[in-house]
C-alpha cells in the first residue's frame, strides 16, 4: 500500500484490472445465454424425438372414411334414435299455442345433442324463426345471444356487430324480433340453473306455438327448464345390446352382420364394456377400424378398457375416460400434437376446418419435406375424423365440411393432457393457483379483467410464446413487441376494441406465420408488416375500415392466403410480385384494372379466387379500356385454369366471356359461382368435367342450356336461379341422361310463368335434397299448361323444402301451388320417410281472391 501511494505501481494497472473484470462479467453473461440457447435446442430436439417426426412416413391421400356417413345415417335411423325423435317431435308439435319446453336429460356420451339436432333438422323449417346454440360450462351470454341473433335475423345481427350491442340491448331486440312469431330454439348443454334463467329471459312468452328444446346432464336443471304444466322431460337411455352391436359393427365392417366369426366373442366383450354409450362405442370402433382384424390386438384393446361400466354411476365417467385415453395414446405422435391443439378453442366452439389446418401448418405440426402442406394437413384432419375424435358439423352433400368440434368429454381429456405437457395455457376466467413460468401457447377465452396477473406473466414469458389466440374481450392485449417465437396471432373473435396503435409494432414478430384481425377501428396496416417474411396467412375480412394495403405488402414473399373486405382497393402492383399466393378473396376493386388483369395470370399457384362486383373493371371503363381489360382478365383466368385453380367466384359478365369457348381449359376447377345474372348458360360449361359445385343465375333457359348443365359429369351441388326466361315449345325436361351424381339442387324462379322445368322419370337418380323457391302468382299464370313439376320422379329424394312467395297472389293460387306439391309427395316412393317443409313468404301481400286483387290494381291505376 505504501508503494502504491508512492507511485511505484505500473501505470494503468487499476484501469486494466477494471476492464478485465468488466469483460469477464460480459463473457459470463454471454456464456449464460449460450447455455440457455443450448438448453432450448436440447429441449426442441427431445420434443422432436418424442413426437418422432423424422420417422413419419406420409401415406397416400387420406379421405374421410366412407363408412362414417353411413354410420351417421344409421344413428339417425336404426340405432335407437328414431323412437326418441318421434316421441320428442310428438310433444313439440301438439296443437297448443302455449310456449313449451322439452328438456332432454342424460349423462355424457348418451347422444343428447344428436337427438336434439335430429329433431331440429326434421321440424325446424316449420317455424318462422329457428336457431340452435350451445351453452357450455361457462356461460358467455353476450356471445350466445349474438349467435342466436345471427340465425334469426342477419340484418339485425350486422347492425349489432356494427354498433357493439351489449347484453341488455341484445335481449330487448331479440324479444322484439321474436314477438308475435312462432320460434323454435335448441339450447344445448346447460350446466347451471342460473344460466337457464338468463337465456330464457330473451324469449318472449307468446301464445303462438313457440317451442324450446334444452339438453343437460343434470336432472335438477331439466326440472328447472320444465317448470310449466305443459313442459316435458325426456330421459335418455343407453343403447341395448342389439343396438350397440349394430352401431359397433356398422362402423367397422360397414354392415351389422359382417363380423368374422373369430371376432364375434371379443367384439361382444368390447361393446358390452362400453355400457351402451354411443360415444364410447363409436370411438372404440373407430380405433379398431384402423387396425388389422387380428384377434390378439382386439383382445388387448378389450383388456385396456377396464371393467364394465354403467351410465348410472361414476364408473361411466372413468370408463369413458379410459376409452378416450386409449384412443389418444393409439394415435401417431404427429396426430397427438394436432389433437392437443383443440384445447386452444372454447368448449362447443364451431371451429372452421380450414383455419384449424392453417394454424397446424403455421405451428410447424405438419411435416414440410413431403410435398403439399395443405394436402398433408387435410390428411391429418381426415385421420382424426376417421378415428371419431373430431366431430363434423353441417356436412354438405358434396362431402365438404366447413366446421368441426370435439365432444366436451374429449376436450376434457385434451385439456388435462395439455396441462401435463405445458402444451397451452387457457385463460378462461377461472382462478389459477399458478401460471406456468414458460408459456408456449395462450388462449384467452374470457375478459382480461379476470387475469391481469396472467397477462403480465405472458409478457415476461414472451420470448417463448408461439401462439396467441383471443376469443374473449380484453381491456388490452400485451404490447406486440419482441415476441420472437410467435407464429400464430389470432385476434379475430369479438375484438371490436382493437385499433391502429395495438398493431403498430406488428413488424417485430419475425416468426409470424398466421395473422387474423377483427375490428372496425383498425383503419390501416403499418408499413412494418412487410417485415413479416414468414407470413403465410393474412385474414382481414372483418376489418371493414381498411381501404388500402401498404406498399410493403409486396415484400411478403411467402404469403399464400390473403383475405380482406370487399371495400378494400387493392394495389395492382402486388399481383406480379407475390408468386406464393394460393388463395385470394374477396376482390372488389383495384387501383389499376389493366395491370391487375394482366398480372393476375402470373399467380400459377393460385387455387382459390373470388372477384366480386364489376367495380374491378370500373377504372378501366373510366379510361376507355373496358374491352381490353376484360380480354386481359379472361386471358389471365384461362391461364390460371391450366394450373391449380379449383375454386372461382366471379361476376356473370366475366363468366360469359370466360366460358364462351366450347373447349374451356379448367381441368381442376371444382367450385364455380357466377354472382350476377347471365343471359344464357355458356357453351364452355359443358366441358367443365371436374365441377362439383355450381351456382348460376340465368335469364334465358332452354333445352340447350339444360343439356349443357347435364353434361357436367361430376356435378353434386347445383344452385340455379331462372329470371324471366323464354323458350320455344315445351318446358326444358330433366331426363335420365344427365345429373348422374347430383345430390342437392336449389332451384329458384323469379318473374317467369309456370315451373320453368319438369322432372321426367329417372331424373337425378341420386338427388337427396331439393329446395324450391317460387312465386305463386307466376307459377299459376294462365299461360302455363301445368304446375306439375314431377317431384315424384326423384326416386332418392330425402328432404324437400318449398318456399312460396305469396306477393300479389290470391289465397286460391297459393293453395293450388301447395296442393300440387302435396300431390307429388303423396305419389313419391319415399313418401313415408320424405321430410317435407312447405313455407309461405310475404303472406301479408296476399289477396283473398281475384276480385280483391283487381280492385287493388284499379286503385293503383
Amino acid at each position: 500500500m505504501d508503494r502504491l501511494g508512492k507511485g511505484d505501481a505500473r501505470p494503468g494497472f487499476v484501469r486494466k484490472t477494471v476492464r478485465r473484470l468488466k469483460n469477464l462479467w460480459e463473457r459470463h453473461g454471454i456464456a449464460t445465454k449460450i447455455k440457455d440457447l443450448k438448453a432450448r435446442v436440447i429441449e426442441e430436439s427431445q420434443r422432436r424425438d418424442r413426437y418422432k417426426l423424422d420417422n413419419y412416413n406420409p401415406a397416400r391421400s387420406v379421405e374421410i372414411d366412407p363408412r362414417l356417413p353411413a354410420l351417421y345415417e344409421e344413428a339417425k335411423g336404426l340405432v335407437a334414435i328414431d323412437g326418441p325423435t318421434k316421441q320428442v317431435i310428438t310433444w313439440l308439435m301438439e296443437e297448443k299455442l302455449e310456449p313449451k319446453v322439452v328438456a332432454i336429460v342424460g349423462g355424457g356420451g348418451l347422444g343428447k345433442t344428436t337427438l336434439a339436432m335430429e329433431v331440429y333438422r326434421k321440424i325446424g323449417e316449420d317455424f318462422q324463426c329457428q336457431a340452435s346454440v350451445s351453452v357450455s360450462r361457462r356461460l358467455d351470454l353476450e356471445n350466445l345471444l349474438k349467435y342466436i341473433l345471427s340465425q334469426i335475423d342477419e340484418d339485425e345481427f350486422s347492425k349489432c356487430q356494427l354498433e357493439g350491442w351489449e347484453k341488455e340491448k341484445l335481449i330487448r331486440q331479440m324479444s322484439t324480433i321474436l314477438k308475435g312469431k312462432r320460434y323454435f330454439i335448441v339450447i344445448d348443454d346447460i350446466w347451471k340453473e342460473q344460466d337457464w334463467k338468463f337465456i330464457k329471459a330473451a324469449f318472449p312468452h307468446s301464445h303462438n306455438g313457440s317451442r324450446i328444446v334444452a339438453t343437460t346432464r343434470i336432472t335438477k336443471i331439466a326440472n328447472s327448464c320444465c317448470s310449466n304444466p305443459g313442459d316435458q322431460i325426456y330421459q335418455m337411455a343407453p343403447l341395448n345390446d342389439v343396438d350397440s352391436r349394430k352401431l359397433f359393427f356398422k362402423r367397422i365392417f360397414h354392415s351389422d352382420n359382417s363380423c368374422p366369426p373369430y371376432l364375434e366373442k371379443v367384439s361382444a366383450g368390447i361393446f358390452k364394456k362400453c355400457g351402451g354409450l354411443p360415444l364410447a362405442i363409436i370411438t372404440i370402433a373407430s380405433l379398431l377400424a384402423n387396425k388389422p382384424q387380428d384377434i390378439d390386438k382386439w383382445e388387448r384393446v378389450q383388456d385396456c378398457i377396464g371393467i364394465d361400466f354403467s351410465h348410472e354411476n361414476d364408473d361411466s365417467i372413468k370408463g369413458m375416460r379410459d376409452i378416450l385415453l386409449l384412443s389418444f395414446w393409439d394415435l401417431p405422435h404427429h396426430l397427438k400434437t394436432c389433437l392437443l391443439y383443440f384445447c386452444i378453442y372454447p368448449e362447443d366452439h364451431r371451429i372452421p376446418c380450414e383455419e384449424l389446418r392453417w394454424k397446424w401448418i403455421a405451428e410447424g405440426f405438419v411435416a414440410t419435406q413431403w410435398g403439399n402442406l395443405d394436402q398433408e394437413a387435410e390428411n391429418y384432419f381426415n385421420e382424426l375424423v376417421n378415428r371419431s375424435l373430431i366431430q363434423l358439423i353441417d356436412v354438405d352433400y358434396n362431402g365438404s365440411v366447413q366446421y368441426c368440434q370435439v365432444h366436451d368429454m374429449v376436450l376434457d381429456i385434451i385439456k388435462s393432457l395439455s396441462d401435463e405437457e405445458n402444451f397451452a395455457t387457457v385463460l378462461s376466467g377461472r382462478r389459477y393457483n399458478s401460471v406456468p413460468s414458460r408459456i408456449r401457447r395462450v388462449s384467452v377465452q374470457s375478459s382480461g379483467r379476470e387475469h391481469k396477473e396472467a397477462i403480465h406473466t405472458i409478457i415476461k414469458s414472451k420470448i417463448h410464446v408461439r401462439s396467441l389466440n383471443v376469443f374473449g374481450e380484453m381491456e388490452k392485449i400485451p404490447p406486440l413487441v419482441d415476441f420472437h417465437s410467435l407464429r400464430v396471432l389470432d385476434l379475430g373473435h369479438a375484438n371490436w376494441w382493437l385499433d391502429n396503435k395495438d398493431i403498430k409494432n406488428i413488424g417485430s414478430l419475425p416468426q409470424l406465420r398466421y395473422l387474423r384481425l377483427h375490428s372496425a377501428r383498425i383503419t390501416e396496416l403499418p408499413e412494418e408488416i412487410g417485415k413479416l417474411q414468414h407470413l403465410e396467412t393474412l385474414d382481414l375480412r372483418e376489418c371493414n375500415s381498411i381501404r388500402t394495403l401498404p406498399s410493403t405488402i409486396v415484400q411478403l414473399q411467402k404469403l399464400a392466403r390473403l383475405f380482406f373486405s370487399r371495400r378494400l382497393v387493392l394495389p395492382a402492383d402486388m399481383f406480379g410480385s407475390m408468386q406464393a399466393l394460393e388463395e385470394v378473396s374477396d376482390i372488389g376493386d383495384v387501383d389499376n384494372a389493366l395491370k391487375f388483369a394482366k398480372d393476375l395470370g402470373c399467380l400459377r399457384r393460385l387455387r382459390k379466387l373470388s372477384i366480386f362486383h364489376d367495380t374491378t373493371l370500373g377504372r378501366a371503363t373510366d379510361g376507355g379500356h373496358e374491352k381490353s381489360c376484360l380480354e386481359l382478365l379472361v386471358s389471365s383466368l384461362s391461364e390460371l385454369g391450366k394450373y391449380k385453380l379449383q375454386y372461382l367466384h366471379i361476376t356473370g359478365d366475366i363468366g360469359i366471356h370466360l366460358f364462351r369457348d366450347p373447349c374451356s381449359t379448367f381441368s381442376h376447377l371444382q367450385d364455380l359461382e357466377l354472382t350476377t345474372v347471365i343471359t344464357e348458360v355458356p357453351k364452355g360449361m359443358a366441358s367443365l368435367a371436374s365441377i362439383v359445385t355450381l351456382d348460376i343465375k340465368v335469364r334465358i333457359f332452354d333445352e340447350e342450356g339444360l343439356y349443357r348443365l347435364m353434361g357436367m359429369p361430376s356435378l353434386v351441388h347445383l344452385q340455379l336461379k331462372l329470371s324471366t326466361p323464354s323458350w320455344v315449345g315445351r318446358k326444358p325436361t330433366v331426363g335420365s341422361n344427365g345429373f348422374k351424381l347430383l345430390k342437392a339442387f336449389h332451384y329458384k324462379t323469379q318473374d317467369i310463368e309456370g315451373t320453368g322445368i319438369v322432372f321426367a322419370p329417372g331424373a337425378m337418380p341420386l338427388l337427396r335434397r331439393l329446395h324450391i323457391h317460387w312465386t305463386a302468382k307466376d307459377v299459376m299464370s294462365g299461360h302455363c299448361d301445368s304446375i306439375d313439376l314431377g317431384i315424384e320422379h326423384l326416386s332418392s329424394l330425402a328432404h324437400l323444402q318449398v318456399e312460396t312467395d305469396c306477393d300479389a297472389a290470391t289465397l286460391g293460387e297459393v293453395e293450388a301451388v301447395e296442393g300440387s306439391v302435396e300431390k307429388a309427395v303423396a305419389l313419391h316412393p319415399n313418401r313415408h320417410t320424405l321430410q317435407v317443409h312447405i313455407r309461405r313468404e310475404y303472406e301479408y301481400y296476399m289477396y283473398e281472391d281475384h276480385k280483391e286483387r283487381e280492385e287493388m290494381l284499379n286503385i293503383l291505376g
